[in-house]
């Protein structure tokens, strides 16, 4: 019996572990030390396993003052990068971005802290970036952290190969098989009260 315990924690958790699956979103663009320039897009990239997470929330975060700036909702993960062009954002070497799902409050990565430069000051130091993605879109950024921030794009569930809810009711069939499906339960319950 002295084992019971231990088995009984086991026979718990090792079936939500296996469940969950392994788990793997890495940010790879900014890096640290990176130097992203005002007035210029760069690209945010990104790698992940297959974990079924299919869309996130991208926000700019910054160290050193509270607040937020939200980059944009529902990307598609599949993309594996974006192009986000800064206007008006505070220089700062304490920026880095969080990929997260804002819905329920699941964070699945953090980037590298990185700078952003004013344009003036960018030419000197700026440092070699990726080009941007033509086939991706650009978001823009712009303003200060703060708590009335709002997001700068929502791509939705669309861009990320959702179909419309309704999309497969366009056969009579299947229109049919639902509405005599909800008589049938609708009949049965009123003869369980009966």
């Amino acid at each position: 019996m002295k084992f019971f315990p231990t088995i009984a924690t086991l026979s718990i958790f090792l079936p939500l572990s296996i469940a969950m699956g392994p788990s793997y979103f890495h940010i790879n663009k900014p890096g640290a030390g990176d130097q992203w320039t005002q007035g210029e897009a760069h690209s945010a990239t990104w790698i992940h396993a297959v974990d079924n997470i299919e869309i996130v929330d991208v926000e700019l975060a910054r160290m050193g003052s509270s607040g937020l700036l939200f980059v944009s909702r529902e990307v598609p993960t599949g993309w594996g990068s974006l192009n986000i062009l800064l206007n008006d954002v505070p220089p700062g070497d304490d920026y880095y971005f969080v990929f997260l799902n804002v819905t329920h409050g699941v964070v699945y990565s953090v980037s590298e802290r990185f700078t952003i430069l004013d344009s003036s000051t960018a030419s000197a130091n700026s440092t070699a970036q990726l080009a941007p993605d033509a086939s991706k879109p650009t978001v823009t950024v712009t303003g200060s952290p703060g708590p009335l921030q709002t997001w700068g794009t929502t791509f939705g569930p669309q861009a990320a190969g959702a179909v419309a809810l309704w999309s497969g009711l366009a056969d009579g069939r299947t229109t049919l098989t639902i509405v005599s499906a909800l008589v049938s339960a609708a009949l049965g319950g009123v003869m369980l009260v009966l």
